[in-house]
């Protein structure tokens, strides 16, 4: 089972997420971190403890609080182990993808998950990340 970090403040879109991604619960194990500052914590822990625990990707929100999706995404490109893991930017603003879009490790952007569609390309989007990734669970 690969793991996918969910790092969103917002309740609502933490739902729809979780709901989005159930189907495929025996495949994919989502974690959530409520804040940029709670998902750092949790992958430098992670990173030191070894490649296996690592997150397949992360979908990650650009507007939270103080330490916001570039916050994290800077953090990350600082740490070796972390700055290969593929992310997905979920995010209504445009210019919030533009700056993460100046991260390598950024592999899609997406609006937030509100419609079937959105869902189901964004469900399509992590399996073929998880599938393709070596990490294990």
């Amino acid at each position: 089972m690969k793991r996918v970090l969910l790092v969103e403040d917002d309740a609502a879109d933490v739902e729809l997420v979780t709901e989005a991604m159930e189907r495929h619960a025996a495949l994919i194990r989502l974690e959530h971190a409520a804040s940029g500052e709670a998902a750092w914590r949790l992958l430098r822990d992670r990173a030191l403890q070894g490649a296996g625990k690592l997150p397949a990707c992360i979908l990650l929100d650009m507007v939270m609080g103080a330490q916001d999706g570039v916050w994290l995404l800077g953090r990350m490109r600082q740490f070796a182990r972390l700055r290969d893991v593929p992310v997905i930017v979920l995010s209504q603003r445009a210019d919030a993808v533009a700056r993460a879009r100046e991260f390598p490790n950024v592999v899609g952007a997406m609006e937030k998950p509100a419609e079937d569609h959105e869902r189901r390309r964004l469900v399509n989007a992590v399996l073929r990340l998880a599938g393709g990734m070596g990490v294990s669970a």
